[in-house]
């Protein structure tokens, strides 16, 4: 099943096709989007924008029937209220620029639609990400993934001492 999503009719508008990235690794060991690991500690690494540009990419290809879906560029910056103008130094180029320099999404084509690959999962952080973290971040990563999961997770503590 293919989805289209675009409010614009005119013949101007720059369209992403977005596609899931398959991953067998990743998809069964990773973090999915709406977890708070994502947020704790790939929010920093990507940076707020990128990290929101990734949840709305992700959020297109979860249902298991859509094969790709398309959305209008500019409405899409929009909609994670930044810019989208033309050129690549944009807030909105940069914010993919960036989730494609971290692993969360590939280019997959430019012509005839320009097409990216999103993964609905993403990995651990890789140590050298994991070394530019404030330390409190590194502390509460190292309980994250070593301490077993309790309703009173020490994360929270540690972020706040």
């Amino acid at each position: 099943m293919n989805q289209s999503v675009s409010s614009r009719t005119d013949d101007s508008r720059e369209i992403l096709r977005v596609t899931a990235w398959v991953d067998p690794v990743v998809d069964s060991n990773g973090h999915p989007v709406n977890d708070p690991y994502i947020e704790m500690f790939w929010l920093p690494v990507l940076g707020p924008t990128a990290t929101w540009l990734y949840r709305r990419l992700v959020s297109g290809v979860l249902d298991d029937g859509v094969d790709f879906f398309d959305v209008d560029m500019a409405d899409l910056a929009r909609s994670i209220g930044v810019a989208h103008t033309a050129g690549r130094h944009n807030p909105f180029a940069r914010a993919l620029q960036r989730c494609t320099m971290f692993g969360a999404v590939q280019h997959v084509a430019r012509q005839p639609v320009h097409t990216v690959a999103v993964r609905r999962f993403l990995p651990t952080l890789a140590r050298r990400h994991l070394l530019r973290l404030p330390e409190p971040l590194q502390i509460a990563h190292h309980d994250w993934i070593h301490v077993p999961a309790s309703p009173h997770s020490p994360t929270a503590r540690h972020l706040t001492q």
